[in-house]
Protein backbone atom coordinates (compact mmCIF):
# COMPACT_ATOMS: atom_id res chain seq x y z
CA UNK A 1 0.00 0.00 0.00
CA UNK A 2 0.98 3.57 -0.76
CA UNK A 3 0.77 5.97 2.49
CA UNK A 4 0.86 9.91 2.23
CA UNK A 5 0.71 11.74 4.79
CA UNK A 6 0.62 15.55 5.19
CA UNK A 7 2.49 16.05 1.82
CA UNK A 8 4.17 19.26 1.60
CA UNK A 9 5.77 20.19 -2.06
CA UNK A 10 6.83 23.47 -3.98
CA UNK A 11 8.56 24.55 -6.49
CA UNK A 12 9.52 28.12 -8.40
CA UNK A 13 7.87 29.56 -5.47
CA UNK A 14 4.53 27.72 -6.44
CA UNK A 15 3.12 25.26 -3.75
CA UNK A 16 1.96 22.21 -5.13
CA UNK A 17 1.08 20.09 -2.02
CA UNK A 18 0.11 21.72 1.11
CA UNK A 19 -0.67 18.71 3.13
CA UNK A 20 -2.09 16.10 1.26
CA UNK A 21 -3.09 12.79 2.59
CA UNK A 22 -4.23 9.79 0.96
CA UNK A 23 -3.47 6.52 0.48
CA UNK A 24 -3.94 3.91 -2.69
CA UNK A 25 -4.38 0.30 -2.08
CA UNK A 26 -2.63 -3.16 -3.20
CA UNK A 27 -3.94 -4.55 -6.38
CA UNK A 28 -5.92 -1.82 -7.47
CA UNK A 29 -5.81 0.49 -11.05
CA UNK A 30 -6.38 3.87 -10.14
CA UNK A 31 -7.31 6.46 -12.41
CA UNK A 32 -5.40 9.87 -11.29
CA UNK A 33 -7.85 12.60 -13.23
CA UNK A 34 -6.71 16.17 -13.20
CA UNK A 35 -7.06 18.82 -15.03
CA UNK A 36 -3.45 20.26 -17.31
CA UNK A 37 -1.47 21.42 -14.31
CA UNK A 38 -3.07 19.82 -11.41
CA UNK A 39 0.01 18.24 -9.46
CA UNK A 40 -0.86 15.22 -11.21
CA UNK A 41 2.43 14.28 -12.87
CA UNK A 42 4.11 15.87 -9.39
CA UNK A 43 2.65 13.13 -7.06
CA UNK A 44 3.60 10.62 -10.30
CA UNK A 45 7.25 11.77 -9.54
CA UNK A 46 7.24 11.99 -5.84
CA UNK A 47 5.63 8.13 -5.37
CA UNK A 48 8.61 6.84 -7.56
CA UNK A 49 10.62 8.75 -5.70
CA UNK A 50 12.66 10.90 -8.56
CA UNK A 51 11.27 14.10 -6.48
CA UNK A 52 11.63 14.68 -2.45
CA UNK A 53 8.94 16.18 -0.91
CA UNK A 54 9.47 18.88 0.85
CA UNK A 55 7.20 18.11 3.66
CA UNK A 56 5.11 15.05 5.14
CA UNK A 57 6.19 11.46 4.29
CA UNK A 58 5.07 8.83 1.36
CA UNK A 59 5.44 5.58 2.65
CA UNK A 60 5.64 2.17 -0.09
CA UNK A 61 4.85 -1.40 2.25
CA UNK A 62 7.39 0.22 4.55
CA UNK A 63 10.07 2.14 1.89
CA UNK A 64 10.72 5.59 1.72
CA UNK A 65 10.95 6.35 -2.43
CA UNK A 66 13.42 8.96 -1.96
CA UNK A 67 15.75 7.25 -0.60
CA UNK A 68 15.97 5.13 -4.10
CA UNK A 69 17.10 1.34 -2.23
CA UNK A 70 17.40 -0.83 -5.22
CA UNK A 71 14.63 -3.17 -3.36
CA UNK A 72 12.15 -1.07 -4.03
CA UNK A 73 12.79 0.32 -7.55
CA UNK A 74 13.11 -3.59 -8.40
CA UNK A 75 9.32 -3.63 -7.52
CA UNK A 76 8.14 0.11 -9.21
CA UNK A 77 8.25 1.75 -12.44
CA UNK A 78 7.48 5.09 -14.01
CA UNK A 79 6.34 5.94 -17.49
CA UNK A 80 6.71 9.50 -18.17
CA UNK A 81 4.47 11.68 -20.55
CA UNK A 82 7.32 12.39 -22.51
CA UNK A 83 10.57 10.21 -22.96
CA UNK A 84 13.96 11.23 -24.16
CA UNK A 85 15.69 7.56 -25.52
CA UNK A 86 19.03 6.98 -26.23
CA UNK A 87 20.36 6.22 -30.03
CA UNK A 88 20.28 2.91 -30.01
CA UNK A 89 17.82 -0.02 -31.08
CA UNK A 90 14.32 -0.93 -28.64
CA UNK A 91 15.38 -4.10 -28.31
CA UNK A 92 18.98 -3.60 -27.04
CA UNK A 93 17.62 -0.50 -24.59
CA UNK A 94 15.37 -3.25 -23.30
CA UNK A 95 18.24 -5.98 -22.73
CA UNK A 96 20.34 -3.20 -21.28
CA UNK A 97 17.93 -1.73 -18.89
CA UNK A 98 15.74 -5.09 -18.11
CA UNK A 99 18.97 -6.59 -16.54
CA UNK A 100 18.63 -4.72 -13.76
CA UNK A 101 15.02 -5.83 -13.04
CA UNK A 102 14.33 -9.26 -11.40
CA UNK A 103 10.83 -9.59 -13.07
CA UNK A 104 11.42 -8.77 -16.52
CA UNK A 105 10.58 -10.95 -19.28
CA UNK A 106 11.82 -10.55 -22.81
CA UNK A 107 9.37 -13.07 -24.18
CA UNK A 108 6.53 -10.38 -22.87
CA UNK A 109 8.42 -7.66 -24.11
CA UNK A 110 8.56 -9.36 -27.74
CA UNK A 111 5.00 -9.89 -27.11
CA UNK A 112 4.06 -6.45 -26.06
CA UNK A 113 5.93 -5.42 -29.55
CA UNK A 114 4.24 -7.14 -31.84
CA UNK A 115 0.74 -6.55 -30.73
CA UNK A 116 2.01 -2.53 -30.84
CA UNK A 117 3.11 -3.03 -33.85
CA UNK A 118 6.91 -1.75 -32.74
CA UNK A 119 9.52 -3.03 -34.95
CA UNK A 120 12.46 -3.81 -31.98
CA UNK A 121 15.30 -3.21 -34.10
CA UNK A 122 14.17 0.07 -34.99
CA UNK A 123 16.42 2.96 -33.52
CA UNK A 124 14.20 5.22 -30.95
CA UNK A 125 15.30 8.34 -32.19
CA UNK A 126 13.91 7.05 -35.20
CA UNK A 127 10.27 6.21 -34.00
CA UNK A 128 7.30 8.81 -34.30
CA UNK A 129 6.64 9.68 -30.38
CA UNK A 130 3.89 7.29 -30.45
CA UNK A 131 5.75 4.61 -31.47
CA UNK A 132 8.38 5.72 -29.02
CA UNK A 133 5.45 5.83 -26.70
CA UNK A 134 4.24 2.32 -27.51
CA UNK A 135 8.16 0.69 -27.17
CA UNK A 136 8.22 2.01 -23.38
CA UNK A 137 5.13 0.95 -22.39
CA UNK A 138 5.77 -2.33 -23.54
CA UNK A 139 8.65 -2.74 -21.99
CA UNK A 140 7.39 -1.64 -18.58
CA UNK A 141 5.01 -4.40 -18.73
CA UNK A 142 7.72 -6.47 -19.37
CA UNK A 143 9.06 -5.91 -16.41
CA UNK A 144 6.39 -7.54 -14.35
CA UNK A 145 6.83 -4.75 -11.76
CA UNK A 146 4.47 -4.76 -8.59
CA UNK A 147 3.64 -0.45 -9.06
CA UNK A 148 3.46 0.78 -12.57
CA UNK A 149 2.85 4.58 -12.64
CA UNK A 150 1.85 6.04 -15.67
CA UNK A 151 1.70 10.05 -16.47
CA UNK A 152 -0.52 10.15 -19.47
CA UNK A 153 -0.11 6.91 -21.31
CA UNK A 154 -2.58 7.53 -24.43
CA UNK A 155 -0.66 10.85 -25.24
CA UNK A 156 0.33 10.48 -28.78
CA UNK A 157 -1.66 6.96 -29.03
CA UNK A 158 -4.07 6.38 -31.86
CA UNK A 159 -7.30 5.19 -31.47
CA UNK A 160 -6.36 1.01 -32.28
CA UNK A 161 -3.31 1.45 -30.06
CA UNK A 162 -5.26 2.84 -27.19
CA UNK A 163 -7.67 0.02 -27.21
CA UNK A 164 -4.80 -2.27 -27.01
CA UNK A 165 -3.21 -0.51 -24.49
CA UNK A 166 -6.79 -0.73 -22.49
CA UNK A 167 -6.43 -4.78 -23.23
CA UNK A 168 -2.69 -4.74 -21.83
CA UNK A 169 -3.32 -3.13 -18.59
CA UNK A 170 -6.94 -5.33 -18.02
CA UNK A 171 -4.59 -8.05 -18.38
CA UNK A 172 -1.84 -7.03 -16.34
CA UNK A 173 -3.42 -5.79 -13.47
CA UNK A 174 -4.47 -8.44 -10.59
CA UNK A 175 -3.83 -9.01 -6.99
CA UNK A 176 -0.49 -7.61 -5.72
CA UNK A 177 -0.36 -4.72 -8.60
CA UNK A 178 -0.94 -1.95 -8.40
CA UNK A 179 -1.11 0.67 -11.73
CA UNK A 180 -1.89 4.50 -11.10
CA UNK A 181 -2.17 6.09 -14.41
CA UNK A 182 -2.86 9.99 -14.80
CA UNK A 183 -4.96 11.50 -17.44
CA UNK A 184 -6.72 14.67 -18.30
CA UNK A 185 -8.30 12.52 -21.22
CA UNK A 186 -10.83 10.65 -18.57
CA UNK A 187 -12.64 8.93 -21.50
CA UNK A 188 -9.38 6.83 -21.86
CA UNK A 189 -9.24 5.23 -18.90
CA UNK A 190 -13.17 4.87 -17.50
CA UNK A 191 -13.16 1.24 -18.74
CA UNK A 192 -9.57 -0.16 -17.42
CA UNK A 193 -9.91 2.04 -13.64
CA UNK A 194 -11.72 0.25 -10.44
CA UNK A 195 -10.33 3.40 -8.37
CA UNK A 196 -10.85 7.12 -9.22
CA UNK A 197 -8.66 9.52 -7.35
CA UNK A 198 -9.39 13.59 -8.59
CA UNK A 199 -7.02 15.86 -7.51
CA UNK A 200 -6.92 19.87 -8.50
CA UNK A 201 -5.16 22.72 -7.20
CA UNK A 202 -2.65 20.33 -5.34
CA UNK A 203 -6.39 19.32 -3.51
CA UNK A 204 -7.41 15.10 -3.32
CA UNK A 205 -11.47 15.70 -4.21
CA UNK A 206 -12.32 12.21 -4.41
CA UNK A 207 -10.61 8.97 -3.76
CA UNK A 208 -12.60 6.03 -3.76
CA UNK A 209 -13.19 2.59 -5.82
CA UNK A 210 -15.81 2.57 -8.15
CA UNK A 211 -17.61 0.28 -6.74
CA UNK A 212 -17.88 2.63 -3.87
CA UNK A 213 -18.97 4.86 -6.28
CA UNK A 214 -21.80 2.79 -7.94
CA UNK A 215 -23.07 2.41 -3.98
CA UNK A 216 -23.80 5.63 -3.35
CA UNK A 217 -24.70 7.59 -6.12
CA UNK A 218 -26.34 7.08 -9.38
CA UNK A 219 -26.39 9.11 -12.86
CA UNK A 220 -29.57 9.71 -14.16
CA UNK A 221 -30.80 11.56 -17.91
CA UNK A 222 -33.09 13.94 -17.56
CA UNK A 223 -34.89 17.13 -20.14
CA UNK A 224 -33.76 19.58 -17.09
CA UNK A 225 -31.67 19.30 -13.88
CA UNK A 226 -33.31 17.47 -11.42
CA UNK A 227 -33.77 19.18 -8.21
CA UNK A 228 -31.57 18.20 -5.34
CA UNK A 229 -29.22 16.79 -7.26
CA UNK A 230 -25.75 16.25 -6.44
CA UNK A 231 -24.58 17.86 -9.30
CA UNK A 232 -26.28 18.56 -13.25
CA UNK A 233 -24.80 19.10 -16.51
CA UNK A 234 -26.36 20.35 -19.62
CA UNK A 235 -25.17 17.33 -22.79
CA UNK A 236 -26.35 16.46 -25.73
CA UNK A 237 -30.18 16.41 -25.58
CA UNK A 238 -31.11 17.26 -21.80
CA UNK A 239 -28.83 16.80 -18.13
CA UNK A 240 -27.30 14.13 -17.08
CA UNK A 241 -27.96 14.13 -12.99
CA UNK A 242 -25.60 12.83 -10.31
CA UNK A 243 -28.14 11.91 -7.46
CA UNK A 244 -27.81 10.00 -4.18
CA UNK A 245 -29.00 6.80 -4.56
CA UNK A 246 -31.98 5.38 -2.76
CA UNK A 247 -33.23 1.50 -1.90
CA UNK A 248 -36.70 0.38 -1.62
CA UNK A 249 -37.24 -2.05 1.25
CA UNK A 250 -36.13 -4.76 -1.09
CA UNK A 251 -32.95 -3.17 -1.45
CA UNK A 252 -33.59 -2.47 -5.12
CA UNK A 253 -32.66 0.99 -6.48
CA UNK A 254 -36.25 2.95 -6.38
CA UNK A 255 -35.03 4.74 -10.16
CA UNK A 256 -32.62 3.26 -12.55
CA UNK A 257 -29.35 4.25 -13.34
CA UNK A 258 -27.27 4.44 -16.48
CA UNK A 259 -23.43 3.40 -15.59
CA UNK A 260 -20.99 5.82 -13.92
CA UNK A 261 -20.06 8.78 -16.28
CA UNK A 262 -16.80 9.26 -15.28
CA UNK A 263 -16.57 12.54 -17.33
CA UNK A 264 -19.42 13.99 -15.89
CA UNK A 265 -17.79 12.79 -12.22
CA UNK A 266 -14.98 14.60 -13.02
CA UNK A 267 -16.83 17.69 -13.69
CA UNK A 268 -18.27 17.21 -10.56
CA UNK A 269 -15.76 16.97 -8.81
CA UNK A 270 -13.68 19.91 -10.03
CA UNK A 271 -16.41 22.27 -11.24
CA UNK A 272 -19.03 21.48 -8.38
CA UNK A 273 -19.82 23.23 -5.14
CA UNK A 274 -16.18 21.94 -3.77
CA UNK A 275 -17.51 19.53 -1.51
CA UNK A 276 -18.94 16.83 -4.16
CA UNK A 277 -16.34 14.55 -2.71
CA UNK A 278 -17.75 14.71 0.90
CA UNK A 279 -20.95 14.59 -0.07
CA UNK A 280 -20.45 11.13 -2.02
CA UNK A 281 -18.35 10.02 1.09
CA UNK A 282 -21.37 10.17 3.11
CA UNK A 283 -24.06 9.62 0.91
CA UNK A 284 -24.82 6.32 2.29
Amino acid sequence: MIRIDELMFSYGGRCVYDGLSTYFETGAVYGLLGKNGAGKTTLLRLIAGLTECSGGKIDIDGEIPSKRRPELLDRLYFVPETFSAPDIPVIDYATNIGMFYSGYDADAFDRYLKEFEVDPHQRFRRLSFGQRKKAIIAFALSLNTSLLLLDEPGNGLDIPSKLTLRRMLSEYSGPGRTVILSTHQVRDVEDIVDHIAVIDRGRLLLNMSTEDIGRRIMFMTSDCAIHGALFSERVTGGFVNILRKSMDDDGEPTRKSRKIDMEILFNACVNGNGNFGKEVEYAL
